[in-house]
């Protein structure tokens, strides 16, 4: 394998060389048992409201378009706002609905003070927006705590990234002829390896593949291939410099970004993308005083009874013992894969207690 050095300095000329061939991409493990990429950890400040609530984008968003019906608004209120001249942050034509570098904006409903992050990553597809400090206007502010960001890079630690115009297993970043050294590959080299070896918690074989690029307009003495998570083509940026957890590129022009594996705030326990676990099989802590005053939210859709209502809300009072009801919650917590939507995001706001809590409350409706 190629060993791949640290160009220590940002200057024009540095810059220059990386984009006349400086090669940035992995021929391979340099033995079977070396991982390529890995989990690297980084602080974080995300984009809040003037009054500090958490603001999130929703990957199935075009730029510039909201894809959130009236239903899902339900759950993911609309962050409203005026048109102030601010090159990042916008109003959607026709709308006050704002949007951070052509991104749409939204409240998660489970937030409920300041600081709250538990909109991020749900369904894998809402995440909190990591700008870069001094991008914000008179409506937005940065958080005043940190999280901890597990992004995906390298095996040392270089940050990997992805572009919003790439379709699924299809790059759209070459330069404006192979042989310029100017253009979209030459700011964005692109991640190949051959073999990856051990891959990040949180990640599976499954998460990665490898397409094909057009060879016809790929840079000269750059890989023909290239590697996909989730089907989504990876990048470096060529102003990091090869740097060990640099992250430069991060929402260049709203289009790059950053792959978050995990968050965590700093100095607390609230993980933000909940490894999918067996559903929970020990015996619940049957305070069922706790779980009534927790069902007193549920109660509107799925009555006090439990029984909800014709064609309406499950009869959740019939679903069974504490232990399966718990065991429905928790699927809904770290999948929900087919339940519903709203359901999905209520279970991802209580804690493993208030699961426990509530499940024998409900129990106790069995008819």
């Amino acid at each position: 394998m190629k060993v791949l050095t640290q160009i220590a300095m940002a200057s024009i000329a540095t810059l220059a060389l990386i984009g006349c061939g400086d090669s940035y991409s992995n021929k391979g493990a340099s033995n079977g048992s070396t991982g390529e990429l890995r989990g690297s950890n980084r602080n974080a400040k995300f984009l809040v409201d003037t009054d500090a609530m958490s603001l999130y984008t929703f990957d199935k968003d075009a730029l510039n378009k909201s894809n959130c019906d009236a239903e899902c608004q339900k759950v993911w209120p609309l962050f409203l706002g005026a048109n102030t001249g601010s090159a990042n942050i916008q109003v959607l034509q026709g709308t006050d609905h704002l949007a951070y570098r052509k991104h749409p904006l939204y409240y998660f409903t489970n937030d409920k003070a300041p600081g709250d992050i538990l909109g991020n990553n749900v369904k894998d597809v809402w995440h909190l927006v990591h700008a870069p400090v001094g991008t914000n206007d008179s409506q937005t502010a940065f958080s005043n705590t940190n999280i901890k960001q597990t992004f995906l890079t390298d095996k040392d630690q270089r940050a990997l990234y992805t572009f919003d115009k790439d379709t699924n297993g299809v790059s759209n970043c070459y330069d404006s002829t192979p042989t310029s050294g100017t253009g979209c590959e030459s700011t964005w080299p692109v991640f190949y390896s051959a073999n990856l070896g051990a891959l990040p918690e949180g990640t599976s074989s499954a998460d990665f593949a490898v397409i094909n690029r057009d060879a016809a307009k790929v840079k000269q003495g750059e890989p023909t291939q290239q590697m996909t998570y989730k089907g989504k083509p990876l990048y470096y940026f060529s102003p990091d410099n090869k740097e060990a957890l640099s992250t430069k590129g991060d929402w260049v022009k709203g289009v790059w970004h950053l792959i978050e594996l995990n968050a965590q705030k700093v100095g607390g326990n609230t993980t933000t993308t909940p490894a999918p676990t067996t559903p929970a099989t020990a015996t619940p802590t049957n305070n069922t005083d706790a779980g009534k005053q927790i069902y007193n939210n549920c109660a509107s859709c799925h009555q006090a009874d439990g029984l909800g209502t014709p064609g309406g809300a499950i009869k959740i009072g019939q679903v069974g013992n504490a232990q399966t009801i718990e065991s429905l919650l928790n699927f809904m917590k770290n999948d929900g894969a087919g339940k519903n939507s709203t359901m999905v995001s209520i279970a991802k706001g209580l804690s493993a207690q208030k699961i426990k809590d509530v499940s024998a409350y409900i129990a106790t409706l069995k008819k």
